[in-house]
């Protein structure tokens, strides 16, 4: 009786012990976020493991999620429910100085842009009007945490969580139907490149905050998001892996996206308008896209067609 008095004590205590240390364990994971929030994001890492399961390590998730780098920002769902992507200014990338600096681009570029166009029937015009719009010619690709981003939206998407945090002011109003079902969309969009997110972290080894991109996600020269990455990046110089932050593989898979979509250099203007629109679905973008690289295909006419247009450097 002595001994199953003991056996049940030591039992009582080695349970408490690991509940402690539980605790403990689950207090030092994100330590940069506050207690309301934590255990939102332990019970996300769990989903993850489980949908990430044969893709990426559950260590891999666990430590990642866990890092002291991991941050919470509860305002860029509110930004993305508000975002008006109609009113940016797109005219500014038809100044002339804009024109003259993607010409040389294309110049520069000639004999690489030719080989993309007739691999995938895209115009090189307006491959470089799209790297124009998006990066600048790739030099402002985003300073912000792809993985911190999609996190935040993804924890963001439990409404219990979100209401805590939603603005006071009337902008957003979840019992409007409409709003809601936008919310609800945006919530699963995010989780699921969370998920693309830490695939390409684990599959191509970089770093986890290291990954920059735009306000909301998107990275690379050509701003991809994750899925888009996997669905259209494209090695072209052919070391075994896509990299959206050299101009052979970026302007490649900015090709590689329009011809999978059904971009055809003999499509009328109406038609590329409706396949650049895929690309990014605003208006204004695509009518921008397509009026620069009108005015490329200018510039290239007013030139003896070359290697290097008559140009040399950029």
């Amino acid at each position: 009786m002595f001994y199953l008095f003991l056996f049940i004590v030591l039992f009582i205590i080695s349970a408490e012990t690991s509940s402690c240390s539980f605790k403990e364990g689950n207090a030092t994971c994100a330590p940069r976020l506050n207690d309301e929030v934590r255990p939102y994001l332990l019970n996300l890492k769990e989903k993850i493991k489980q949908d990430l399961k044969g893709k990426v390590p559950e260590d891999f998730v666990e430590k990642v999620l866990c890092s002291e780098e991991v941050e919470f920002k509860p305002e860029l769902m509110v930004k993305s429910l508000t975002w008006k992507e109609a009113k940016l200014p797109y005219h500014q990338f038809l100044e002339p100085e804009r024109v003259e600096r993607a010409f040389r681009f294309l110049c520069r570029y000639y004999n690489l842009l030719s080989e993309i166009e007739r691999k995938f029937d895209v115009d090189k015009e307006v491959i470089v009007s799209i790297l124009l719009v998006e990066t600048d010619l790739g030099r402002k690709t985003g300073k912000h945490s792809v993985l911190n981003t999609y996190l935040s939206l993804a924890l963001t998407g439990n409404e219990t969580l979100f209401q805590r945090y939603l603005p006071q002011n009337g902008e957003l109003d979840l019992n409007n139907e409409t709003t809601k079902q936008r919310y609800q969309r945006r919530a699963t969009w995010a989780y699921g490149e969370l998920l693309y997110t830490l695939e390409y972290l684990y599959r191509y080894n970089v770093s986890p905050f290291e990954l920059k991109g735009s306000i909301f996600g998107a990275f690379g020269y050509p701003q991809f998001v994750p899925q888009s990455f996997f669905l259209y990046g494209y090695d072209w110089d052919g070391d075994g892996r896509v990299n959206l932050f050299d101009y052979p593989d970026a302007l490649a898979s900015i090709a590689n996206y329009l011809a999978k979509e059904g971009y055809k250099r003999s499509l009328t203007r109406e038609n590329k308008f409706k396949v650049i629109m895929k690309y990014n679905k605003s208006e204004p973008y695509a009518n921008t896209v397509l009026e620069l690289s009108e005015a490329l295909k200018g510039r290239l006419a007013e030139q003896k067609e070359g290697s290097s247009c008559g140009i040399e450097g950029e």
